[in-house]
């Protein structure tokens, strides 16, 4: 048995520039671990984000065509269509979402298939939320007209 290279725990690699104007700091969460999503939910709430959580991919994709999110956190192993398929099809909805894999997968080849798939970013789990925040505050801080507001 082949031995890999654990991936780093954050990678990001592009920041697309936005086709739409947010009212309003967006994040879909898509995670079949309903605690680790409450949790996340709960921070990212706590730092003034909008937030909204499903469980499959399917509800991820319909959800970001319906409620049209600026971040999307999609877990890669999901029922009913796994993060890479719900990427690509949310990709094709629109090209501007910030998508970041959220996921405790660590193969190098993973995080490879991310970059082909559309992502623009691999967070592994468990993640450091400070530095998540920070990620989707400065991404939306260049759509809102830095009007994202930061707790001290």
């Amino acid at each position: 048995m082949q031995r890999h290279d654990r991936v780093s725990s954050q990678a990001l690699w592009h920041i697309p520039p936005s086709a739409m104007c947010y009212d309003e700091p967006r994040v879909l969460i898509a995670d079949d671990d309903m605690d680790a999503t409450r949790a996340i939910c709960l921070a990212l709430e706590d730092a003034d984000f909008t937030v909204r959580a499903v469980h499959t991919g399917l509800d991820a994709v319909t959800l970001a065509r319906k409620w049209r999110p600026g971040v999307v956190l999609l877990d890669l192993m999901m029922p009913l269509g796994d993060g890479w398929e719900a990427a690509e099809a949310i990709r094709a909805i629109d090209l501007s979402m910030l998508l970041i894999a959220h996921t405790s997968c660590t193969d190098p080849e993973d995080l490879r298939r991310a970059q082909r798939t559309g992502f623009n970013g691999y967070f592994v789990k468990p993640t450091e939320l400070d530095g998540m925040i920070a990620v989707l505050r400065d991404y939306f801080s260049a759509r809102l007209g830095d009007t994202v507001p930061t707790r001290s």
